[in-house]
């Protein structure tokens, strides 16, 4: 999302670690990843090098945190931004992300429409979709044309629907996903994901799925993508067209799955891997590794077919040996 909020910095001495600090008159309006940056956004790094402040160079209006005793050579950087110093970077986003993102929320308002359907502002629903009652959509979402959301549906704001798709019953889309940071004293602080949701046309999602909002960037399911009931699809990941996802499979955070492939029921896949095109993943695999396009795998831990046949051929022959 290009503009999420609107919120100027210097509100933030509002909290009390921050009432000594002098903030520039500078309104940041969305978060930016440390690889991505952009004007008007929050961004933390947890290190500093030559490169990044070569990135840093024509950024303009944002609030950079960066851990404590920093040495920035490049002094436009600290001209035309907001830098704060801070022991934990990443711990801080989520703290002042949380109280922006908060403060944002409470100007907003929700209407009731018929067949108890709430909707928050920004909303946008395309030609001839149909809404079934208690259905709720937060703020900032945008629905393609003959879509079908059904009955207790929940679509968190910056949640993107394409054309023609179809989102069963009280599945939960956009919502938050898991990402936390701790206190000194050990206490858990959770991260705002405001990266949120793209799901493209003639795609379907079935009962008591849920997907989670991207961290910073959105969440990506492409066109034409089959997904069962009680699937969990964690942030960051990005289902590729033409992929089938049956019931119950948990794919972990930043996982890509390629093209038409097929994840078979109760299927776990490991954070942070890559799937390539065409595979099929069986009942109930544990991925823990990339895979190849036109793999196939089946087994905890997952492996190929043929590695499962070798593995077997030698078990068999050390038990007859002990015979």
């Amino acid at each position: 999302m290009d503009h999420m909020f609107a919120f100027n910095i210097q509100r933030l001495n509002e909290k009390e670690q921050y009432t000594n600090q002098t903030f520039k008159n500078i309104i940041i309006k969305k978060a930016a990843r440390n690889i991505n940056p952009k004007d008007e956004a929050i961004m933390f790094y947890t290190k500093w090098s030559e490169e990044l402040e070569e990135k840093l160079m024509s950024i303009r209006d944002s609030l950079i945190l960066v851990p404590e005793n920093t040495h920035i050579k490049n002094n436009h950087i600290k001209v035309n931004n907001q830098i704060v110093c801070v022991d934990n970077p990443r711990k801080e986003y989520a703290v002042i992300l949380k109280y922006i993102l908060d403060k944002n929320k409470m100007k907003r308002k929700y209407k009731k429409l018929g067949n108890n359907v709430v909707v928050g502002e920004n909303v946008s629903i395309g030609k001839n979709t149909v809404i079934e009652p208690f259905v709720f959509i937060d703020h900032d979402v945008k629905m393609g044309d003959d879509c079908i959301i059904k009955s207790g549906a929940r679509i968190a704001s910056y949640v993107k629907i394409g054309n023609n798709t179809i989102i069963r019953q009280n599945s939960v889309l956009g919502g938050q996903g898991f990402g936390v940071e701790r206190e000194i004293d050990g206490s858990l602080i959770k991260i705002p994901h405001v990266g949120g949701l793209i799901i493209g046309d003639s795609v379907e999602i079935g009962a008591l799925s849920s997907i989670a909002s991207g961290t910073i960037e959105p969440t990506i399911i492409e066109d034409n993508v089959m997904i069962d009931d009680n699937v969990m699809i964690a942030h960051n990941c990005k289902i590729k067209k033409g992929t089938a996802i049956t019931g119950s499979v948990g794919i972990g955070g930043s996982v890509i799955v390629g093209e038409n492939c097929f994840v078979g029921s109760n299927a776990i896949l490991k954070d942070h891997i890559t799937v390539g095109k065409n595979c099929i993943i069986g009942l109930c695999a544990a991925v823990k590794k990339s895979l190849k396009s036109n793999s196939v795998v089946l087994g905890n831990p997952a492996d190929t077919l043929e590695n499962m046949y070798l593995k077997r051929k030698a078990l068999k022959k050390i038990i007859d040996e002990l015979k």
